[in-house]
């Protein structure tokens, strides 16, 4: 998993350039709040995997950072998103690259209260510019990792989803499904079941297995057929995240 994670980080340090984390200092502590490798099954056949991490800033109003790289046949996506503190997305990139090439890219930036998004693929560039409502939670429908930020932020009032890559947004309710289980490699976990939903009793967007240290355990995603279990078997003891120094990237690039 390790080296897998090396991999994506590599491929993803131009978004990370562009992607520092807000209100970090340039040394800031980061806590990791989740990290793993899932395996991805649509209709019962594996279809690939994603490596993943999320990141979050001790300095003062520090926000959270996720990255991953998501691998399907010949198909490989580097994917980072930043929030604030509050799950507002902040900025996302999202590259596409097959038989080591890249073909699509989509980026968006939330800036005076403003959504700008872009993409650039083989029908040429788009861009759309709207307002973002509050409060807004970001996920795009092909992450599995990003669900962890509908989970942990969607609980609020009046909470929409922005999908980054489609710009657009949709209602978004979060119902507590209460206690449930999960088979990791032959071992089963205590688990907390979520469903999100478009409307109150309406169609079920992404069901979300956490434990009780707020790890994601599992997604599935009914309209695909998608289920997303964890590779590895999680320790049930210990710190929840661990914290180490680093430079985090700057805006500028420097």
């Amino acid at each position: 998993m390790t080296s897998n994670l090396a991999v994506a980080g590599r491929a993803l340090l131009p978004a990370l350039v562009a992607l520092a984390l807000v209100g970090a200092d340039a040394r800031a502590q980061v806590l990791v709040v989740d990290e793993g490798t899932f395996t991805v099954t649509i209709a019962g056949v594996r279809a690939g995997r994603e490596d993943f991490s999320i990141r979050r800033s001790t300095a003062l109003e520090g926000g959270y950072l996720a990255q991953g790289t998501i691998l399907r046949g010949e198909s490989r996506v580097v994917v980072a998103l930043n929030t604030d503190s509050l799950g507002t997305p902040l900025r996302f990139q999202w590259e596409r690259f097959v038989t080591g090439r890249s073909v699509e890219n989509v980026s968006g930036e939330f800036r005076r209260g403003l959504w700008s998004g872009r993409a650039v693929g083989a029908a040429g560039e788009s861009g759309r510019e709207f307002r973002l409502p509050e409060p807004v939670v970001g996920a795009d429908d092909d992450v599995i990792h990003e669900t962890w930020f509908l989970v942990r932020f969607g609980a609020r009032a009046g909470a929409r989803l922005l999908v980054p890559r489609s710009l657009t947004l949709r209602d978004l309710v979060l119902e507590d499904l209460g206690a449930d289980s999960v088979s990791i490699a032959g071992d089963v976990f205590p688990a907390r079941k979520w469903a999100l939903r478009s409307a109150p009793g309406g169609a079920v967007l992404r069901e979300a297995w956490l434990d009780s240290r707020g790890r994601l355990l599992r997604v599935r995603i009914p309209a695909q057929d998608l289920d997303a279990v964890r590779d590895e078997a999680l320790p049930e003891t210990g710190q929840a995240a661990h914290a180490y120094n680093e430079s985090e990237p700057s805006l500028t690039g420097n």
